[in-house]
Parts: C-alpha cells; structure tokens; sequence
C-alpha cells in the first residue's frame, strides 16, 4: 500500500488485492470495497511527511486515536462501473482517490472515486456523509474552524450533504435473515464497522436467492453485478447484539433488493442494492470465459 498527494487537498492510495479481498466468484467484495473506502486513509498518521503536507486529512484518524471525538458514517453510497467487472481481480491493484465535498457544522462528506492504477480507466464512485462524534457522549459536535482553513473551497462542491434514498414499505413476506455481532465485527469505535452492515444485507440476499424467495436471483449474489448499493446508517450495535435483515425486491424494480436491519423494535440501518439488469449473461459470458 503506497500513499501519495497529487496535491494538497486531495488524498490518493494504491494497493493490491488481498486474498480475503476477493468473494468467492473471485472478485473484490462490496463490503472490502467499504473497507477500502473507510481504511484506506487510516495510513496517513504513519506517514509524517503526507501528513505535513495534508494536516486536513489527518483530523478524523487523529482525533480517533485519541479517543476523543471521532467520525461516524451516516450514509454510503457507491456505483459500482461496469469496467469493475470487465478484467480479473486477482492481480488488480487500485488506486483510490478521496476528497472532501462539503463541510456542515457537525458533519462533512468525502467524495471517492476507485480506477485501475495500471490503465487509469475508473471502476467505481461514491460518496460518504460522516458525523463528528464525541467519542464517550456519542453525540455531534461541531467542526472546528481549522478545518474551514486548511480544506480548498473550491472543492467543497457540495451545497448540502446527500440525503440518501426512499425505502419502500417492508411487506409483510420479507425474508428474515438473523445474525450476530461478535468481536471481528466492531472497530475501534467499539461498535459494528460499516463494512460488517454491506456483508449482513449481502448474506441476507444471498439466503433468500438460494432459498427461492427471490424472483430475479436464484444463486449467491456474488455470482451478479452489483450496480449500486446504498447504506443509511440509523443506529449501534456492538458485541452480543442479535440483528434481524429483512430482504425483499423492490416493487417497481426487481433487481433492487431492500434490506432493513433491525435490533429488536429498533431500525438500525436500511440499505438499498441494485444490480445490473443484464447480470444473468453477464455470469454466463463469465462462466465461458474461465472454461
């Protein structure tokens, strides 16, 4: 993993693929992308010299490793680019680029954008909506003025953070999928990692395809494309907690699946994942491909 700046506002990151990176269609996984996307940056303490260059950067790691006030993610969205799935994984390396769009009084947003570092042809886009926490408390608190000195305007290109996506009524049919918060899964937040949340709703659709409860997806979603997935971040779990993932295909677009994650009454997250309507031949010009 290397990092450098192309300039001073912008943050830039390339690594390989590891062996847990990839799913079992051989593939770097929708929750390792997140990881990617939340980790990538978390290198930048080590590195003294990024960091004289790039103090901004630093703030969020900082202020974490501390345990003082830290940053939660309220809302994840990325678009996954059909060009991520043109080209084997085994030996992709990635180059992900991450740079601040807005900043509120108590949150901020980060724009991000992957490509493949040996040809320069873009693989996926998103952006996170991120709130400034009191570490102990767990509530906002505003962001301090150096950050409005030391981040570019003329980046801030956001007037107001993403508001995320409208969930459909969960019907009363949804597949019920249960898990389990254990050790692996909480970060140094002390609570469940972002990341974790993408895999439950993955592994929740995977059980309903290959329980039949699905009409468009008969098999393990790592064997479709993934377009887009969208995360809301509503609540905490941590170590112990039972989560519920109710799936189902959304009512006017059957290869978006719909997932509400819940701990007993209380919503802890929705997510939202569409797949490329055009998954199926995609599987199979793939299956041909490896024969």
């Amino acid at each position: 993993m290397k990092y450098f700046l192309p300039s001073r506002y912008y943050l830039c990151y390339v690594s390989g693929p590891h062996y847990d990176d990839l799913d079992k269609n051989y593939r770097i996984s929708p929750w390792n992308l997140c990881y990617h996307v939340q980790c990538g940056p978390v290198g930048v303490h080590l590195d003294t010299e990024t960091l004289a260059m790039f103090p901004a950067f630093y703030y969020p790691i900082s202020e974490t490793k501390n345990q003082d006030v830290t940053g939660f993610t309220r809302l994840y969205q990325m678009e996954i680019l059909p060009a991520y799935y043109q080209h084997s994984h085994f030996n992709l390396t990635l180059h992900m680029k991450k740079w601040f769009s807005y900043l509120g009084n108590t949150s901020y947003c980060q724009e991000i954008v992957f490509k493949n570092a040996l040809t320069g042809v873009p693989l996926a886009r998103g952006v996170t909506h991120n709130v400034r926490v009191d570490f102990k408390l767990r509530r906002p608190v505003k962001i301090p003025e150096k950050w409005f000195r030391d981040i570019s305007k003329d980046q801030l290109t956001r007037s107001k953070p993403p508001q995320g996506f409208k969930q459909p009524p969960r019907p009363d049919k949804s597949y019920l999928f249960t898990t389990e918060v254990t050790s692996s899964c909480v970060d140094s937040n002390q609570h469940q990692n972002m990341a974790i949340h993408v895999k439950n709703c993955w592994d929740a659709g995977s059980a309903a395809a290959c329980s039949n409860q699905l009409s468009q997806f008969n098999t393990d979603l790592a064997y479709y494309n993934l377009k887009q997935v969208s995360f809301l971040y509503q609540g905490e779990v941590v170590i112990g907690d039972a989560l519920q993932v109710a799936c189902w295909e959304h009512p006017t677009n059957s290869k978006t699946l719909c997932f509400t994650m819940t701990k007993g009454s209380e919503v802890i997250g929705q997510c939202q994942m569409e797949f490329y309507p055009d998954s199926q031949s995609m599987l199979k010009n793939q299956v041909k491909a490896k024969l």
